[in-house]
């Protein structure tokens, strides 16, 4: 395809870019590789995964935000499906395991999944 000359000149290498449709692909793919896992872990992993590439969550300090801006996101849906729900729990259970979330931050999150249900 041809370049602008702007382009052509410019310093910013494209190559870098990021193209999120293909990197959705290429985690849901990969998560088709697994076997012991269920239909919900794997959406929720998936779910996860888009969340943080998009958001740029690089830090393991942008752990608590990410968890709480996440369940935001999808709180109603959680809410709908007790087993995307008790998913999602286990996968702030592992971050508390892994200390990049505390239980204040477990508790708020899983609190903004029942809050909205009320």
């Amino acid at each position: 395809q041809p370049m602008a000359s702007e382009q052509l000149l410019s310093d910013k290498d494209s190559e870098d870019e990021l193209d999120d449709a293909i990197a959705s692909l290429e985690d849901c793919r990969m998560l088709d590789d697994f076997v012991d896992v269920t239909k919900d872990e794997k959406d929720v992993m998936h779910r996860w995964n888009d969340f943080v590439r998009r958001q740029r969550v690089i830090a393991d300090g942008h752990c608590p935000w990410a968890c709480q801006a996440f369940v935001k996101l999808h709180a109603e849906e959680f809410r709908k499906s007790p087993s995307l729900r008790r998913c999602f729990m286990f996968l702030l259970v592992k971050f508390w395991n892994n200390h990049l979330i505390d239980g204040q931050v477990m508790n708020d999150c899983l609190s903004t999944i029942d809050v909205l249900g009320h």
